[in-house]
């Protein structure tokens, strides 16, 4: 009995061991943390400048896999430019520039753990030549972090300083009322006042009334309550963009005033006189009726001759047995089939004389044959 129960308490120990065994090797076989990849983005508003204007730069860092204890983002600035500080989309992140201006470091906000990113802006000197290639570079820091490939730790981009020009838009278009119904022909004139050649990209029309032009640029397109027409090229100096616009309002537009205020979609850092970049469309409708369209009417074709009516020659001397017909009747024919107002009245008394007189000479007769019978 001693012996069996010594047996199974050994197995049992066994199996302990063996789980515990197991247990720990299952410890040690844990999955590994995710390495750490860090990335850098940066991008610029615009990828040109003058001379005295601003360029301004997006840069992000944040780590795509693993945990970085501690991110900052550092900004390399070429020579030419001076950091002036960073727009209200920075978030609470915070940059700071070195002794000597040439580099930004710009750190998460308090609290935060995720990445860091800044909306930098900086200010191209006046005596930077035209031509000139400004080179930007932004690198993560992750301190004693060990990134396995770094190679999207760092970007680098650049923008070209180049010769301002002058955009500046205009409405060609009637200068006295216009009417109701009536075609009016406009164009939206954009023109590069130079000295240097200026990117367009689109102009806005603000449409918040209800008459629509009736045809427009193909290049146009409806947005609700907006025009938009694309352009998407470099206006040349001296050149003229023309966007033709014909328009025509219906009566109940009588006696109004329509107004298109007109302006460059986005306005390019080259556009060295943002004050000419907007123009308003006037158009004075005049009182009264819509115009008409004329349309062709035909020309109706007679069924059949008027005939004439026929005048008498002379009037009949009146007779014992007739009487004269009355003055002003008009005489009447055609569909109702009636006699002419002279007609009746006149026979039944001619009639009545004809009986009278046959009377008359019948009693005369029988009178003479009495007496011959007397005698």
């Amino acid at each position: 009995m001693y012996r069996r129960w010594a047996r199974a308490h050994a197995v049992m120990g066994t199996a302990a061991l063996s789980l515990l065994a197991a247990s720990a090797a299952g410890a040690q076989a844990a999955p590994a943390a995710d390495p750490v990849d860090v990335e850098v983005q940066q991008s610029f508003d615009h990828d040109v400048v003058t001379p005295g204007g601003t360029v301004a730069v997006r840069v992000s860092a944040g780590a795509l896999t693993g945990e970085v204890p501690h991110l900052a983002l550092k900004v390399a600035l070429p020579a030419g430019v001076t950091y002036t500080g960073t727009s209200d989309d920075s978030g609470d992140d915070e940059c700071s520039a070195s002794a000597d201006g040439r580099t930004l470091t710009c750190v998460r906000g308090e609290g935060s753990t995720g990445s860091v990113s800044a909306h930098v802006l900086a200010k191209v000197g006046q005596d930077v030549p035209v031509g000139t290639e400004l080179s930007f570079t932004a690198t993560a820091d992750i301190g004693d972090t060990v990134d396995p490939k770094p190679a999207n730790n760092t970007r680098t981009g650049s923008v070209r300083v180049r010769q301002p020009g002058d955009l500046g838009i205009a409405w060609q278009a009637p200068a006295g009322p216009v009417k109701p119904g009536q075609d009016v022909r406009t164009a939206l004139l954009v023109t590069n006042h130079g000295p240097g050649a200026v990117p367009l990209q689109a102009v806005r029309l603000d449409m918040d009334h209800s008459y629509g032009p009736k045809t427009m640029d193909p290049g146009c397109w409806w947005d609700p309550y907006v025009i938009t027409c694309d352009v998407f090229r470099e206006v040349a100096p001296g050149e003229t963009v023309t966007l033709p616009f014909t328009w025509n309002f219906p009566a109940e537009a009588a006696g109004t005033t329509q107004r298109v205020p007109t302006a460059l979609y986005d306005s390019s850092p080259l556009d060295g006189n943002p004050a000419n970049d907007k123009a308003t469309l006037v158009l004075n409708v005049a009182k009264g009726t819509a115009t008409p369209t004329a349309k062709p009417t035909a020309t109706p074709t007679p069924t059949h001759s008027p005939t004439a009516t026929p005048q008498p020659t002379s009037t009949p001397t009146p007779t014992a047995s007739t009487t004269a017909p009355a003055t002003g009747t008009t005489p009447q024919g055609g569909d109702g089939g009636q006699l002419a107002a002279t007609g009746t009245g006149n026979l039944t008394t001619a009639a009545a004389a004809a009986a009278a007189l046959t009377v008359a000479s019948g009693a005369l007769a029988l009178g003479l044959r009495r007496r011959r019978r007397q005698h």
